[in-house]
């Protein structure tokens, strides 16, 4: 484990609302607003901390806020994020899938085109191959034979020609058309990803949860949704640092993937937290799966990859929900962040 970080937690500062304000007023509460939350006040992060102090933008302030709460600390991660997202209104650039999209776009339409010439080239030589035979049937002298013969010999040749130089094409073109294929999928793939811990991001997660709901529902089968967080995760931030923090992040999810591949998915949902998916698994099987798993992670004992420095242990809470009739998303998260929350007042290191 190598010594990186990320999120820490502290004191919330209050959710401002839209007001006017003087510009210097704004820049000094963004300033603070990013001192007490450590996140170096760079060009992206201090516009995201402005627009807050401003609350200019509803979407931002609840985000932040979700970011913050229980005294939590957005990465710069996040914050760039945010700013990419809802400030700036998209990622800089054009968009990596778009762009792989209308260049595969534009090779298929050039296989078809090749395509058509093939066909042309065909048709064409028929043709020649009809005239030919026509002509040998009325040739009466040898002469005449040799003559129609030799023109056959050329209109083959052209034909061959043009033919290699078309299948020549159509390679290359298929060739090109695999390249951005995969480019296409590399693109979707780090859509889905959050780039921290490698592991599928909220964007994934919110396409997996409505399309395992709609399952469940379609074949009355069962699903359980349960929400991960790290136990007193500012506490390690605040002892060993935020890339220690960070490493940290990464081996729960990883470790919590791997116990579950076979069963449902993992993603990173926001900070410390993680939202795992398990279709066709009843509460009761999800829970004890957990049980193992926080069994696991609990049992590690951690140490800095550069330094063999002891980090000790980490633990880890669990809140689980079942799809019940007249169920949606909303409620069933709703219920999993419930059985967090007693999770946490049990005194942590539990699954409810």
């Amino acid at each position: 484990m190598s010594n990186q970080v990320t999120a820490k937690k502290a004191a919330a500062p209050g959710r401002p609302s839209p007001r006017p304000s003087d510009p210097y007023t704004l820049a000094a509460e963004a300033l603070e607003y990013a001192r007490q939350h450590e996140t170096p006040p760079e060009p992206e992060t201090f516009k995201v901390w402005y627009t807050y102090a401003a609350g200019s933008s509803l979407m931002l302030n609840e985000r932040i806020e979700a970011l913050i709460a229980d005294g939590a600390k957005p990465s710069v991660y996040d914050m760039t994020a945010l700013n990419g997202e809802i400030i700036e209104g998209g990622p800089a650039g054009p968009d990596p899938e778009i762009e792989a999209n209308e260049n595969l776009q534009r090779e298929m339409d050039e296989v078809q085109s090749f395509i058509r010439s093939y066909l042309q080239t065909t048709e064409r030589y028929e043709g020649a191959i009809d005239s030919t035979t026509k002509s040998l049937s009325k040739a009466s002298t040898a002469a005449e034979v040799e003559m129609v013969i030799a023109l056959m010999i050329r209109e083959n040749q052209r034909i061959r020609a043009q033919t290699q130089q078309l299948s020549a094409s159509l390679r290359e073109t298929q060739e090109e058309i695999v390249r951005l294929q995969d480019k296409l999928t590399q693109s979707r793939k780090a859509e889905m990803q959050d780039p921290m811990t490698g592991l599928n991001n909220r964007r994934y997660f919110q396409h997996a949860i409505a399309s395992a709901v709609v399952h469940a529902q379609a074949n009355d089968a069962p699903l359980s949704f349960a929400i991960a967080d790290i136990d007193h995760f500012k506490q390690v931030n605040d002892r060993f640092g935020h890339q220690i923090g960070d490493e940290i992040l990464k081996f729960v999810g990883t470790y919590i993937a791997s116990k579950i591949k076979d069963h449902g998915t993992v993603s990173r949902y926001g900070g410390e937290e993680f939202a795992i998916i398990l279709p066709d698994i009843t509460t009761e099987t999800a829970r004890a799966l957990l049980e193992d798993i926080k069994d696991g992670i609990a049992g590690a004992r951690l140490v800095t990859s550069k330094t063999n420095k002891p980090i000790g242990s980490v633990t880890v809470s669990f809140g689980v929900s079942g799809l019940i009739e007249d169920d949606n998303i909303e409620t069933l998260f709703e219920r999993a962040d419930k059985q967090l929350y007693e999770a946490k007042s049990a005194g942590r290191n539990k699954v409810r």
